[in-house]
């Protein structure tokens, strides 16, 4: 029974012992993989590439009729007729207005009086032989002329008979008088045909074709105020008369006085839609006309194509110190296929989305892998051998959207790590 006790006690004196030493291993064990293995996720890594950086823009847009035609009144009257309502769609050729034209009647019928003499004054320059006064003073000219051939042929012949002693220094003085009476008239005459003569001359015939061409575009004009009464829709489209304003001017109805230029309603082609949205003054600069974008429709459920017609050269008036400039950009939609309920969407609103080439063949990383350093923005480079990091100083470009260009400092292939090890 000893013996049996005394091997009982042994065994477990062995055990023992052999339950320290696991242990003591197990304890160094962990402590090899603690301090090899930290706790802790791995750092994020990031491969440097060069690549084409697009980017995409979602706006809120308006759509807008791309063709809109304002109506003015063509003469000063009253208005009788009326055949259209607000917001109501017509057909190109439908009378809309007439207004009474009894004040322009009689305004015609001056312009025509007015035309017809500017024609006559016109006409004179080419037949100056039918001008009274210049008929008249070649007539007189002609007459002074033979009158002062008679007088001086008649003092030479009495100057003859003078020195032959036959008449008397009386009768010779006379004659002579006489011839320079005669050659006075011719001057005076002379002097009336050229008078005559400059009142029509190249300046006066400029003023008198200058006179003509006026006269005629004012009879024409009110010629052709006066046929297209009644007034009538040069394009198909909706009716869209004027509201009232601070002014005080009210939409035009039956009755209504109007003045010749007077807008009276607009025309707006539903069939020619166009989508108008504001850009900020950040990313304007990379829209150009012609370039192509998408405009979703909630009302008719479906995407339309466009392009870009129209950038404001100015920004629009910014109401807040902390928002920034936006311009107004306009863009001509096409319908695919066009659809039958497009007139609906005038003054609806929409997404409308824009792709553009952000960066050509540019390394962009996320802004979180470079980190402000007393040399300036530095990144973490990975070894080749992964088991630590380099810092390295880079020249950064842009930023959009989180993402940052590097532009030196780094080259294509090389891995950086968020946070160094």
């Amino acid at each position: 029974m000893r013996l049996i006790e005394r091997l009982r006690a042994r065994r477990w004196r062995v055990l023992a012992s052999l339950a320290g030493v696991l242990a003591l291993v197990g304890a160094g064990a962990y402590g090899w993989r603690s301090s090899a293995h930290p706790e802790g996720p791995a750092p994020r890594q990031w491969v440097v590439s060069r690549e084409d950086v697009s980017m995409t823009l979602e706006l809120v847009g308006v759509v807008e009729s791309a063709h809109i035609v304002n109506l003015s009144a063509p003469f000063d009257g009253v208005v009788t007729e009326k055949h259209f309502l607000h917001n109501q769609r017509v057909n190109a050729g439908d009378a809309l207005l007439k207004i009474d034209a009894s004040e322009l009647t009689h305004q015609r019928a001056e312009a025509e009086i007015a035309y017809l003499k500017a024609q006559e004054q016109r006409r004179l320059f080419d037949h100056l032989d039918s001008v009274p006064d210049i008929s008249r003073a070649r007539r007189s000219l002609m007459l002074a002329q033979a009158g002062w051939s008679n007088a001086r042929k008649k003092a030479e012949e009495t100057a003859i008979l003078f020195e032959k002693g036959i008449v008397s220094r009386n009768e010779r003085d006379d004659g002579e008088e006489q011839a320079r009476q005669q050659s006075a008239l011719v001057k005076s005459a002379e002097e009336e045909l050229a008078s005559a003569l400059e009142r029509f001359n190249t300046v006066q015939k400029k003023v008198a074709e200058v006179n003509l061409a006026a006269a005629q575009q004012k009879y024409q004009a009110l010629l052709h105020a006066e046929q297209d009464n009644p007034l009538k829709a040069p394009i198909s489209g909706v009716a869209l008369v004027s509201q009232p304003t601070q002014g005080g001017q009210t939409p035009v109805e039956r009755g209504s006085r109007v003045t010749r230029g007077q807008h009276l309603l607009s025309l707006i082609d539903p069939d020619h839609l166009a989508a108008a949205f504001k850009v900020d003054e950040v990313l304007v600069r990379r829209l150009a006309p012609g370039q192509e974008m998408m405009f979703h429709s909630d009302v008719l459920g479906q995407a339309m194509r466009g392009k870009i017609t129209f950038i404001a050269a100015q920004a629009s008036p910014v109401l807040s110190a902390a928002k920034s400039a936006e311009f107004d950009v306009r863009a001509a939609l096409t319908p695919e296929p066009p659809a039958s309920g497009a007139s609906a969407l005038v003054g609806s609103t929409g997404k409308v989305t824009l792709s553009f080439l952000l960066w050509k063949n540019a390394m962009v990383v996320p802004v979180s892998f470079v980190h402000p350093a007393n040399a300036g923005q530095v990144v973490y480079v990975q070894a080749r051998n992964r088991q630590q990091s380099e810092a390295r100083t880079v020249q950064t470009g842009h930023i959009q959207d989180g993402r940052v260009e590097l532009r030196s400092g780094v080259t294509p292939g090389e891995t950086l790590v968020e946070q160094p090890f």
